[in-house]
């Protein structure tokens, strides 16, 4: 392959063939009319032909500076279209979240911000298992389990406020009552443990002794509570979740006892000693829309 002459060299010369001066050539390339005249002359020399006539003046291209010039101007405006593509190309924010906090908090929500932020784009994994510090595929992590993370790197983000909730057909089917009465009447519907009804039950009745073993176990809380609008039975939900299906009437949280959950969610960044501006946006509004529903 033919060696190239120096770039530099290239570019003077391409500034001066299009604006036809020496000096609106340096002004555009932010150096001295001397440092382009010597880029030039070196050009020539590189390629043994003269690409200019000096005339009284300015410049005036030679056969081939004329030729020359043709060549640069396409290349040259590829270039520039391909730099003007890069940098119009959205910034990229991976996020990973658990399936029910993906699902039905941040997925409903995120139209939002990507019409009010069009040079970022969001790209979303929906994953049973928690973001780990190896991960390094992901730019934002949400976690609803701390025990891998360091202290210094876990960000408090949104904490879980639990009550049962059921389809309005279901709690029709029950009648009236008490809500020991109801509870104690209904299928529980579980999300892999019975942790959640156990802090909802000693916060609703004390030391009064309510079976929460009973029922029906899912492997998250998006699944009990699509049995739940079923007709299954109670789910224990975190409020926050279920924003949309009580305002739409899908389901019912008719107690008005609401318990502090144990796996509230934490947010994670990984470039925390870099911080980049794409992902210090999208942080600020998940902080906003958490602060907007706390109102």
């Amino acid at each position: 392959m033919a060696r190239l002459p120096s770039l530099n060299a290239l570019r003077a010369f391409e500034c001066v063939a299009r604006l036809g001066a020496l000096n609106r050539a340096a002004e555009e390339m932010s150096v001295t009319e001397s440092a382009v005249s010597r880029q030039i002359r070196a050009l020539e020399a590189d390629l043994n032909v003269e690409l200019f006539r000096r005339v009284h003046r300015g410049v005036r291209l030679s056969p081939e500076g004329e030729q020359l010039a043709k060549a640069l101007e396409t290349a040259f405006e590829a270039i520039r279209r391909g730099v003007e593509q890069i940098r119009a190309r959205p910034g990229v924010v991976r996020v990973r979240t658990p399936p029910t906090f993906g699902v039905r908090w941040l997925l409903p929500r995120l139209h939002d911000f990507e019409s009010a932020n069009p040079d970022i784009a969001i790209r979303v994994s929906v994953l049973s298992e928690n973001m780990d510090p190896g991960d390094v595929e992901n730019d934002v992590g949400i976690v609803n389990d701390n025990r891998n993370w360091p202290a210094d790197d876990l960000m408090p983000f949104l904490m879980e406020r639990l009550t049962p909730v059921c389809s309005p057909a279901y709690l029709d089917r029950l009648g009236d009552g008490e809500p020991f009465d109801r509870i104690g009447r209904s299928q529980l519907l579980h999300c892999t443990n019975v942790s959640d009804w156990r802090r909802w039950v000693s916060s609703a009745f004390g030391d009064v002794r309510v079976d929460v073993d009973r029922g029906e176990i899912f492997d998250t809380m998006d699944m009990a509570l699509l049995a739940a609008e079923t007709g299954r039975g109670f789910a224990i939900a975190d409020l926050a979740m279920i924003e949309g299906d009580l305002a739409r009437g899908r389901l019912v949280a008719p107690f008005r006892v609401v318990a502090k959950g144990a796996d509230n969610f934490y947010l994670v960044r990984r470039d925390r000693i870099r911080p980049k501006s794409e992902v210090t946006r999208f942080v600020a509004w998940l902080y906003a829309e958490v602060e907007e529903m706390n109102e």
